[in-house]
């Protein structure tokens, strides 16, 4: 890293999904990037997941050539179930919901989308990725442009890009550094996800069972197998991974008997500890704003949420697509930012609103009605197409180039 200050368009902090996109879509309109990353290394082998990537998003992928690769390392998904007691609530296919850019779904390991987006940036030299970099300081004025303090294994170093982005996860340094107040609610519903062999003839479906006080999502997962996802009451959660598999199995079914086909003995008897699984504790992010002088604040940076409607990594990506379009305008009109904050006005209502929806559902303010079983889901054609207001950028209008520039 050099001592001078750096001439890149954008300094982009965190590489995960949403930066490593943002990197790349704008390396691709010939912008010079830096993306720095704390970790000294991008563990591509851990498991860390696999949301669901609805057919906007895909359409992204799709734009920038990297669709198929994707698919080949997700589960495939062509319709929806879903499910409250004693009824069937609702069904859908994807080919069948009008304008979708894409007529199906994929269950994507955040592994296999950044080890995508990683190959795709090793064919462009002007963005460059650093490990084990340390943002220590952005010094500058609140509100005026900054520059970021960055320590690595050589030393410590100053660099000045046009813009600072941030895409560090909920607990935002750069936030944290910029002075951008933010409300972090915490969330006491618990979270479990684990993965199990697929049935026979269970097929490329998303189900989700709506229980008065929990909810299972099943969805295919790579090798023919299935993720369930449970959300509930924090104490069940620690409850149920505290005694055996079998057990647990055992009471979910009893309560969604659709679901036994999922444990069959031979799946009981691997226990917990034959099962990939994470418990993850979900936060509320709200950052008083998005955007501070030249400091950007994207995806869980700017609005971490619950993943009850699966909706985060959605999100994150398409505001990736937001910011290089608004990055580009900005540094293709003399460092204005007036469309990158149009683009933001538009943006923020419709994030926020959804931040509310889940929050109301999951955990109601004292007398607040409680919202419960399938009437709780957002408007589901939204997030299978996105913010209608900026579904023209999320389906092909390429973000701003600098003079000169071309895709």
């Amino acid at each position: 890293m050099p001592d001078d200050p750096s001439s890149s368009t954008a300094c982009i902090v965190g590489a995960g999904p949403a930066g490593l996109l943002l990197a790349l879509l704008l390396g691709r309109a010939g912008h010079r990037v830096t993306v720095l990353e704390r970790s000294p290394h991008i563990d591509l082998d851990r498991w860390a997941g696999a949301p669901v990537l609805q057919p906007v998003s895909l359409r992204i992928l799709e734009r920038e050539g990297l669709l198929d690769q994707v698919r080949a390392g997700a589960g495939f998904i062509d319709s929806g179930e879903v499910r409250a007691p004693g009824q069937d609530v609702a069904r859908y296919a994807y080919q069948e919901l009008p304008d979708a850019p894409v007529p199906y779904a994929l269950t994507v390991p955040v592994t296999v989308l950044r080890g995508t987006l990683l190959r795709a940036l090793e064919e462009l030299p002007g963005v460059d990725i650093r490990l084990g970099a340390t943002v220590e300081d952005l010094p500058g004025a609140a509100g005026g442009r900054r520059e970021l303090s960055v320590t690595d294994g050589q030393g410590t170093h100053r660099l000045s890009p046009d813009f600072i982005v941030g895409c560090d996860g909920k607990f935002s340094a750069v936030r944290e550094l910029a002075g951008i107040p933010a409300e972090v609610f915490t969330y006491d519903r618990g979270y479990l996800d684990f993965v199990v062999p697929a049935p026979p003839g269970w097929g490329p479906q998303i189900t989700m069972n709506f229980q008065d006080d929990a909810y299972v999502l099943t969805m295919p997962y790579p090798g023919d197998r299935l993720i369930v996802v449970w959300i509930t009451a924090e104490e069940r959660v620690d409850a149920a991974l505290a005694g055996s598999f079998a057990r647990f199995a055992a009471e979910l079914t009893e309560r969604a008997p659709e679901l036994a086909d999922i444990f069959p003995a031979e799946v009981t008897a691997l226990g917990w500890e034959g099962i990939p699984r994470r418990q993850v504790q979900h936060h509320m992010v709200r950052p008083e704003r998005w955007l501070d002088g030249n400091v950007l604040l994207i995806g869980d940076s700017a609005h971490a949420m619950h993943a009850f409607g699966g909706q985060g990594l959605n999100t994150s990506l398409q505001d990736a697509v937001l910011a290089a379009e608004g990055i580009g305008r900005a540094v293709g009109a003399d460092g204005s930012t007036t469309a990158l904050e149009e683009l933001l006005r538009l943006r923020l209502p419709y994030v926020e609103g959804f931040q509310e929806t889940q929050r109301r559902t999951l955990a109601p303010r004292p007398g607040e009605p409680a919202r419960r079983n399938a009437d709780t889901l957002p408007d589901f054609l939204r997030m299978v197409l996105g913010q209608p207001e900026l579904r023209h950028l999320w389906n092909g209008v390429p973000a701003g180039a600098p003079a000169g520039a071309s895709r």
